[in-house]
């Protein structure tokens, strides 16, 4: 792989205007990023704190999070299709939503690196008035993640035990 940081790719936007697709190339092996994103020790550094995600089929995840107009809420997710160290899959609502949508993770090698692609669909069930602020809104939120999980995975060096080592 050319170029220092993760990558966003060219084409990193959906076609669908129902679908939110972020992708990037991560300069960090797969391995790598794929314990980034299922070890709770890892996973927490670059996300956040206080979530829980139980990576495995029928796992659950939850995080608390602020909404845009400065709400405290939280998102629940559980894991339907879980393929270490390809992705999964989960399903997916923030608080107060009365729809679901799915968020897929995959990881592909390039290179040297992961190539990881964010899919987050089901939009067409959110309310007409509020999915292009939902899309917006996650679209945003998606980015900052990968972007965090990049810069994460890229700067920290993982032993064949699973331990962080690095800065």
């Amino acid at each position: 792989m050319t170029g220092g940081a993760g990558q966003k790719e060219p084409g990193d936007t959906a076609p669908n205007d129902a679908v939110v697709v972020v992708t990037r190339v991560v300069a960090a092996p797969l391995q790598n990023v794929w314990r980034c994103l299922t070890a709770p020790d890892c996973f927490k550094v670059w996300w956040q704190e206080h979530l829980t995600f139980e990576p495995r089929l029928g796992g659950r995840f939850s995080a608390p999070f602020v909404d845009p107009s400065g709400k405290g809420r939280s998102v629940t997710a559980e894991v339907t299709a879980y393929q270490p160290p390809k992705g999964f899959v989960m399903v997916w609502a923030d608080e107060g939503w009365d729809f679901d949508t799915v968020v897929s993770v995959s990881l592909e090698p390039v290179g040297t690196g992961t190539r990881v692609t964010i899919e987050h669909q089901g939009w067409e069930a959110a309310p007409e008035p509020d999915r292009s602020v939902f899309l917006l809104d996650h679209r945003a939120g998606w980015e900052h993640h990968l972007g965090r999980l990049a810069s994460h995975a890229e700067s920290h060096d993982h032993d064949a035990d699973g331990a962080d080592e690095g800065p």
